[in-house]
């Protein structure tokens, strides 16, 4: 089908937006395209276009669970054929997995980052079926890069994991943003071989109205009192509050839903450590208009894909123009009027700054997790669970890989406790696991058996694929490596280096947004500057 039937046929829809077309152009030619547009303007439309267009599957690779549902949710009214990972459980997961190796294919299968980075069994499945995957979209690709808050070090394993799943031979890639400067930009291109970039001419969304109230050395109450003003200004609207902490005694997204709550019955809070089905209670609440009023964390916030959102407050300064602007496109994105407000205090610019000032990994760190690598590598390999690292561990591993210190032998699972057979290959694969150890760990198997972690794991999701295996409890996922060179003085003095230059320009970034707000600058013009618009 062409891409004007697909439009109305599928999405209801008689023309394209902005660069809606000449994105899904490039993409349908074969490009690897990096994508920016303002928010609002329908950048997934762009892949779920191009999908139909080209007939095969497509990977969306997201760090907002939130976003990720929302799209699936509509996909499937719609009739597509789509998996959403996050949304099921382990069993489910395995099932839906194997059904991928057996040929029954979504038409978009939505993943994690994190995913990515540790789920042998996906990489094996996806690899099995690569040829009828025709797109991956790496949807929020500004978080790929170091410079600021939204990084996830997951993000930066995405080119491996597509070079595991596809060879050389990568399919049409597509990575979306609203906002990314130069040189992201530039890092974007590099790491994905991006052929095309496509960028709106007019970032800058003419609904939007942004005020930076500038309180000076006001704290947290004299925020509290700006923000209720917002609220009564507003009453009746949708309103999203970015906060960015879910705990603390102040300005937390629980202390400002326990404040507001009892003026305001129709609000709630929204961050990673809810219940699964109260966010669903809170999204459902705030699409169909029962719920006004969130806070919620920054990473959850932005998963909101609300149309008629009228009001977004910055409860805290965000770290660059970029980010700001980011955030605050949650609101309008139905083309109405809408409104964006930053409370900005002396005291909030310190406490940004002392984020900043801790986060990237700092030589410590990166030893340490070295030196706990080597120490569980052994005689053999080493294993790690990549989802039980704290953050800061994840960014050290990261860059142990990155710079060639530890290579990735497989991705797989510590101990075949958790599978049972479901068919005769399958009883027969454990018999032969369990007269090799009575402990039935993998990597003891391997030193058992002389086999070596890779073919012992391809072995172990072959066998599941062909449904000769399931699970009887959760896996504990494991990825394999092995020490490929020391970390000497010299390599750590250039990963240092480049950390320390990361951290100065995100100090420097912020710092200009500081004194932009504090010599009044208009909104407006801090965000042209920023977006060379």
């Amino acid at each position: 089908m062409d891409k004007f039937s697909v439009m109305k046929q599928y999405f209801s829809k008689d023309a394209f937006r902005g660069q809606q077309e000449e994105a899904i152009d490039a993409v349908l030619d074969g490009g690897r395209v990096l994508c920016l547009m303002p928010t609002g303007e329908g950048k997934s439309l762009v892949y779920q276009v191009s999908g139909v267009c080209l007939e095969k599957a497509v990977i969306v690779i997201s760090p907002l669970i939130a976003l990720m549902k929302q799209q699936y949710a509509d996909l499937m009214l719609k009739g597509f054929n789509c998996l959403f990972m996050s949304g099921l459980d382990y069993k489910q997961q395995f099932k839906a997995l194997t059904a991928i190796a057996k040929g029954m294919i979504p038409d978009y299968i939505f993943i994690s980052p994190e995913r990515a980075a540790n789920d042998g069994y996906l990489e094996f499945v996806l690899n099995l079926v690569k040829d009828k995957i025709g797109l991956v979209v790496i949807d929020e690709a500004h978080c790929i890069s170091q410079w600021g808050d939204g990084f996830r070090p997951a993000y930066k394993t995405i080119p491996l994991f597509i070079d595991r799943v596809f060879g050389s031979e990568w399919p049409r890639v597509l990575c979306l943003t609203a906002t990314l400067n130069e040189e992201d930009q530039s890092q974007i291109c590099k790491d994905f071989g991006i052929t095309k970039t496509i960028k709106s001419p007019n970032l800058l969304r003419s609904n939007l109205k942004l005020e930076l109230k500038n309180l000076g050395s006001g704290k947290e109450d004299t925020k509290d009192e700006a923000l209720e003003k917002i609220l009564e200004q507003h009453k009746g609207d949708k309103i999203l509050v970015f906060v960015h902490r879910k705990y603390g005694n102040k300005g937390t997204t629980r202390t400002l839903y326990e404040k507001f709550s009892q003026k305001y019955l129709d609000c709630a809070f929204f961050d990673a450590d809810i219940p699964d089905g109260e966010k669903d209670r809170i999204l459902q609440g705030f699409k169909d208009g029962s719920v006004k009023i969130v806070f919620a964390t920054s990473a959850f916030g932005m998963g909101v894909d609300i149309p008629d959102i009228r009001v977004v407050v910055h409860y805290l300064i965000s770290e660059s123009v970029e980010q700001y602007y980011q955030e605050v496109g949650r609101s309008g994105r139905d083309g109405e009027p809408a409104y964006g407000y930053l409370l900005y205090t002396s005291q909030s610019r310190r406490g940004r700054k002392r984020l900043i000032e801790s986060s990237l990994c700092i030589e410590k760190t990166l030893r340490d997790e070295y030196e706990d690598r080597k120490l569980a590598q052994g005689d053999l390999f080493g294993s790690i669970k990549y989802e039980d690292l704290a953050e800061e561990r994840r960014t050290a591993f990261s860059l142990l890989v990155e710079y060639g210190i530890i290579g990735v032998l497989a991705k797989g699972v510590q101990s075949f406790k958790c599978f049972k057979a479901a068919g005769g290959q399958g009883q027969k694969f454990l018999d032969d696991i369990t007269a090799s150890t009575s402990t039935v760990l993998m990597k003891i198997v391997c030193k058992k058996r002389g086999a070596s972690i890779n073919s012992l794991t391809f072995d172990t999701w072959r066998i599941c694929s062909k449904g000769e295996l399931s699970l009887i409890s959760s896996p504990t996922k494991a990825i394999f490596y092995t020490m490929k060179k020391e970390l000497d003085d010299e390599t750590v003095a250039t990963i240092m280096n480049d950390q320390e230059a990361k951290r100065g320009k995100r100090m420097d970034a912020f710092a200009q947004f500081a004194e932009a707000i504090e010599n009044d600058e208009p909104a407006e013009s801090i965000v042209k500057i920023a977006l060379n618009i």
